[in-house]
């Protein structure tokens, strides 16, 4: 009846043949012990893909910056499993004018990726907006317009 979360970025740099001998079984006992899983925070989940799909109860996975979400945009459209979309934090936090043209092809890269997908959207990692408010204010309003023009689901 609850929830688990599991992320390997200490595997970031190892090869799959070795995530999938050395990490993975532990994670996959513990994974047992949730009713649904969420796995994924800022690691490229693409590479460990093979592995980290035969979780029975996976329902989220997290598509960080780091990952190729055309490839878990083909793996994940039609399935169950969130696509769990991260945007990078630089647009929001770093700087003090808000580069919206950046922004808006950012999240249409991932509209068009996660197409036919069940899409999330989670900011994380922002730890400044230059004491600026309407510029998460702005952030937001750019993402649902982006996401009322160009979404597929």
């Amino acid at each position: 009846d609850v929830w688990g979360f599991l992320d390997s970025q200490e595997s970031v740099g190892i090869s799959p043949e070795m995530f999938r001998e050395m990490i993975f079984p532990y994670y996959l006992r513990i994974a047992g012990s949730y009713g649904l899983l969420s796995y994924g925070c800022c690691e490229p989940v693409d590479v460990f893909w093979e592995s980290i799909r035969t979780f029975p109860n996976l329902r989220k996975v997290s598509v960080s910056p780091w990952c190729d979400e055309a490839f878990m945009g083909e793996r994940l459209r039609g399935q169950k499993t969130v696509y769990l979309r991260k945007p990078s934090p630089n647009y929001l936090g770093m700087g003090g004018t808000l580069d919206e043209e950046a922004v808006r092809a950012h999240i249409r890269k991932t509209l068009v990726a996660a197409g036919g997908c069940t899409l999330e959207f989670a900011q994380r990692d922002v730890y400044t907006i230059n004491s600026d408010p309407k510029k998460a204010r702005r952030y937001v309003r750019i993402i649902r317009e982006e996401i009322s023009r160009h979404w597929k689901p």
